[in-house]
């Protein structure tokens, strides 16, 4: 937030008196819109602004305005210096009938109060609060002075035009010199805004120059209004130089976006082209260049200058939010739109104005087109907005195909074979679509051989037989005949896999939408069969793999597998720690709070609470010790020796044996593989200490001589049959540490026998050998 010093409140109480000022004069002082002409010695009506109080009244044009307010007209200011009736009580006009005089006049026309009043005031107030939002919220980095007064300048400015058109002097210098400041204002603000981003592209001596050339001609302006003598050829000045600022801004803009259009703020580049694009073309375009080159307007001031919505709207956008809508989408989608709507816009346009018979300017036919174009284009954005949000909702769940692969690839997860997923997926149009009965079979591609999942009738066989040998195939691909449709959802040089359905119940053909699904559907299914086959011949492939003689895997495809098991133990440990365990220990700790802070608790309830307490306590260590055992803690940073004394003193704590550890001739630096192999061996034969042998003592020895590591195991428990090797190593946890073993082309030797105790000794080389075939 930044800190509001008194320059920002002087600023501030301008702005916000000016608009005071702006709003009353609108409300109290009517709208007249009487344009005249000097002709001979009297000042004829040439022209009447629609929805001015003398279009509503009927003034008729030609008629010559004969005093006003009691006096000539050409001593009302607004007639001797803009040529124009405002700001007047009454007035006096001649016809060719008799003269009629207008007194006690009052705005009273919606339209006038709608656009010059009620829009332009709220929209004041809306940026009152967007500026108060700004000086809050926003960094000053992001150069929040310059926005503030940047917003609050078009806001006036945009106030400022109700006073214009009724030729109030201090309206009308407003309008010019904050219309002309605010561009400058702009590329001020942009300088300052891309500066804390490091970037520069254009120099801001064209900035200070501009405020120069702004502030002599905003200066110029107030002399000729002060004066009351305003310069016919001065007019049209300020529309020019606002003219040549905008091409600046322009040029500015589109030059950035030129260079940095493949950058990281290559996006904001976007926003901003797009946002002043839409801001400042209905105005350029629309009514300022016509107005300058032709002396046309193709749309009023107002209605060009409600566009400047856009402005706060972009910027503000741009600086509050993190992460930005899709602006290439947004512009390609709107394109599209425009491209779409240009012919229907010019025959409806055309079809309006033959029934319009009256319409005689081309202006107005230019208005109509791009009125209808507009609607078009927001039309078709919208309807496409509300496709997404809303069809699922309006249409039933028969015909939500999308909905529909999305149950299918949630329920594709939960099949291990083919026919079970086919199996799902004809339940799945089934209950989609409209249809009779569906079959599912392959066909044989050089034999005439079915494999079907349910009997199917001898005709549609026949059916087949006939309808499918010529045709080309392809996944996906849709065969309709008189007999029904079918899909075809899998195709190899051996055979076809093709869903069929008997025909839809109401007896139409399939529509659009409807083979789109079906083909997406039978994509996705072909895609998961695939998958499945592959996953099953690597299966094979492995247990190809598996020796006859040793019953042991390759030394490779052990590492492989106990590397993803850590892995998956490494990434369970971490989910237990950072939800469940987190959990946990919030509430006990609000449960302790509960309990020290409330006094006045029963001591019963206390009681209970406290054992609810240690309940819990008991449950965060049990849960810390489970991700311990998952993934030990601080073993790349203890070491080894370590690690497996910390180990050892764990699995003491819980059981009933002694462990005696020796690792006084273990000097071998070994890699992390070798160490968590070693640590896991050690983990597991404790356990199965702990579970199975009933030992009073366990001895562990740790050493290496110049190229082996060396780790003996014995206890003096119950020992077991060693005769049924195979059938040992499959049932108590021992098949594991032989595959470790393997997996560090090491040698495992145990000796054990009923009562007799367990031993068992390991042996491997430091580091792992290449293996050269498999």
């Amino acid at each position: 937030m930044q800190k509001f010093k008194w320059r920002h409140l002087v600023v501030l109480l301008f702005f916000i008196i000016s608009a005071g000022y702006l709003s009353v004069l609108s409300i109290t002082q009517p709208f007249l819109g009487i344009d005249l002409e000097k002709q001979g010695d009297n000042w004829v009506i040439t022209n009447i602004d629609m929805g001015s109080w003398a279009d509503r009244e009927n003034i008729p044009i030609g008629s010559s305005v004969s005093s006003i307010e009691g006096n000539a007209p050409e001593d009302h200011f607004s007639v001797s210096m803009f040529e124009e009736v405002e700001l007047a009580n009454s007035f006096t006009i001649q016809t060719s009938a008799r003269p009629f005089v207008y007194e006690n006049i009052e705005q009273k026309g919606p339209l006038h109060w709608t656009l010059f009043i009620i829009i332009p005031i709220l929209f004041f107030l809306s940026i009152l609060a967007i500026a108060y939002l700004v000086h809050k919220r926003v960094p000053k980095r992001y150069s929040a002075n310059q926005l503030i007064i940047f917003f609050l300048t078009i806001a006036t400015g945009y106030l400022s035009n109700s006073g214009a058109v009724r030729d109030d002097l201090y309206s009308i210098f407003l309008n010019t010199s904050l219309f002309l400041v605010a561009p400058v204002i702009l590329m001020h603000f942009l300088y300052n805004y891309f500066q804390e981003l490091n970037i520069y592209w254009f120099s801001k001596k064209i900035v200070y120059s501009l405020y120069v050339f702004v502030i002599a001609v905003s200066s110029l302006e107030g002399v000729f209004l002060y004066s009351h003598n305003y310069p016919d050829a001065f007019g049209s000045i300020p529309g020019w130089l606002l003219m040549v600022l905008y091409i600046f801004l322009f040029s500015v803009i589109y030059k950035g976006l030129y260079i940095y259009k493949e950058s990281p703020v290559g996006s904001i580049f976007k926003y901003m082209s797009v946002g002043m694009t839409v801001a400042f073309f209905p105005y350029i375009w629309l009514y300022l260049v016509p107005a300058l080159l032709f002396g046309v307007k193709i749309i009023s001031i107002e209605v060009g200058a409600f566009f400047l919505v856009a402005l706060p709207i972009t910027f503000m956008y741009l600086i509050t939010r993190e992460r930005l809508i899709d602006i290439n989408f947004v512009i390609s989608r709107v394109r599209y739109y425009a491209l779409l709507s240009i012919i229907p816009s010019v025959l409806l346009t055309l079809g309006i104005t033959w029934l319009m018979e009256t319409i005689s300017s081309r202006v107005t036919y230019v208005q109509i087109y791009l009125l209808i174009h507009i609607v078009f284009i927001m039309f078709l954005s919208i309807k496409e907005v509300l496709d997404f949000r809303l069809q699922r909702y309006l249409f039933s769940a028969r015909y939500s195909y999308q909905e529909s692969m999305h149950r299918m690839s949630k329920d594709m997860k939960d099949q291990s074979n083919a026919v079970d997923l086919m199996k799902v997926m004809r339940d799945e149009i089934r209950n989609v679509m409209n249809v009779k009965e569906i079959y599912i079979y392959s066909k044989h591609n050089k034999k005439n051989m079915y494999c079907v999942y349910d009997q199917i009738p001898d005709d549609i066989l026949k059916h087949f037989d006939r309808e499918l040998i010529s045709y080309n195939y392809d996944i996906g691909s849709i065969i309709e005949t008189e007999k029904g449709f079918g899909v075809i959802v899998g195709y190899s040089l051996e055979k076809l896999t093709m869903l069929w359905c008997k025909g839809k119940k109401d007896y139409t053909n399939l529509n659009r939408d409807e083979k789109t699904y079906l083909q997406t559907i039978s994509h996705n299914a072909n895609i998961a069969i695939e998958n499945m086959s592959l996953i099953e011949d690597l299966v094979k492939e492995l247990q190809t793999l598996k020796s006859d003689n040793t019953q042991k895997y390759p030394t490779w495809l052990s590492r492989l597998l106990f590397t993803i098991a850590e892995n998956q133990r490494k990434q369970l440990s971490i989910d237990l720690h950072d939800t469940v365990l987190q959990e946990q220990l919030y509430l006990y700790r609000k449960m302790d709070d509960l309990i020290a802070h409330r006094h006045a608790l029963e001591p019963t309830l206390q009681a209970e609470l406290n054992m609810y307490k240690e309940s819990l306590l008991d449950s965060i260590h049990l849960i810390r010790e489970t991700c311990n055992e998952l993934r030990p803690a601080f073993i790349e940073e203890l070491g080894l020796v370590q690690s497996l004394k910390n180990l050892i003193h764990q699995y003491q704590l819980r059981s009933n044996f002694t462990v005696y550890f020796r690792s006084d001739e273990f000097k071998a630096g070994l890699d992390q593989e070798r160490i968590l192999a070693i640590f896991r061996v050690v983990q597991e034969l404790l356990t199965n200490a702990m579970k199975h042998s009933e030992a009073k003592i366990v001895k562990l020895s740790l050493s290496n001589d110049e190229e082996l590591v060396h780790l003996f195991y014995s206890d003096n428990g119950l020992g077991m049959d060693y005769s049924f090797k195979r059938d040992l190593f499959s049932h108590i946890g021992l098949s594991g540490i032989e595959q470790r073993v393997n997996g560090l082309n090491g040698n495992l030797e145990i000796d054990t026998s009923p009562g007799a105790g367990f031993r068992m000794t390991i042996t491997f080389p430091y580091a792992a050998k290449k293996e050269v075939h498999v």
